[in-house]
């Protein structure tokens, strides 16, 4: 079940010691709230005509509790009988190398390549500490123009906490230049979205 819309979260950031809500800021207002510009590793997150924004209330900055989980690659779940937003935040290492092994090593692991090349490789996902059951988890693969180029996806609907999990991906052909993103992402439910938990880079230059 997705968050709703004004689920949030506050974030304990004092301002200027001031104590009433602020009526409009220089990025704009919301609801009569003043908006805060919310920079995620230098970068503004920008929002949707559905999101709710960053804004301040009673000198706190206040933001979604899902903006907050996918900065920090970490899942939600909401139980609206109890009113109640869990975030899990999974361990999941990612190694991408030529060639991984039936006893799970690594052999010729791998961070760029040269513009054209055609190859055979594997995805080693190692997962610890997913501590909620999950409908299921994709490990896919985004050119550097942003489209997904390929995947593998494996139905769990159920729990497993500790896992590890290698996958193929044979004649894959790096036509573009620049950053290519492995991606590990998870379900929660079924008629939920995706949520990139880990996310590895391999450069083509």
């Amino acid at each position: 079940m997705k968050v709703p819309r004004l689920l949030t979260l506050v974030l304990s950031l004092s301002l200027f010691g001031a104590t009433g809500a602020f009526a409009s800021s220089m990025w704009g207002d919301y609801e009569g709230f003043g908006k805060v510009k919310l920079l995620i590793n230098g970068v503004e997150k920008q929002y949707s005509d559905s999101e709710t924004p960053a804004f301040l209330i009673k000198g706190n900055a206040t933001m979604p509790v899902r903006t907050l989980a996918d900065s920090l690659q970490s899942l939600v779940r909401w139980d609206n009988g109890t009113k109640t937003v869990s975030v899990f935040k999974p361990n999941v290492h990612m190694f991408v190398a030529e060639k991984v092994k039936d006893d799970y090593s690594i052999q010729t692991p791998f961070g760029a390549v040269v513009k054209g090349t055609r190859m055979d490789f594997a995805v080693f996902a190692q997962v610890d500490s997913l501590n909620t059951p999950f409908y299921s988890f994709k490990i896919s693969i985004e050119t550097p123009s942003g489209k997904q180029s390929a995947y593998h996806e494996e139905v769990v609907d159920g729990e497993k906490e500790n896992f590890w999990y290698p996958w193929p991906f044979t004649g894959f052909t790096f036509s573009e230049a620049g950053n290519y993103k492995v991606k590990f992402s998870i379900k929660v439910d079924e008629d939920g979205e995706y949520t990139t938990v880990s996310q590895k880079v391999i450069t083509s230059k």
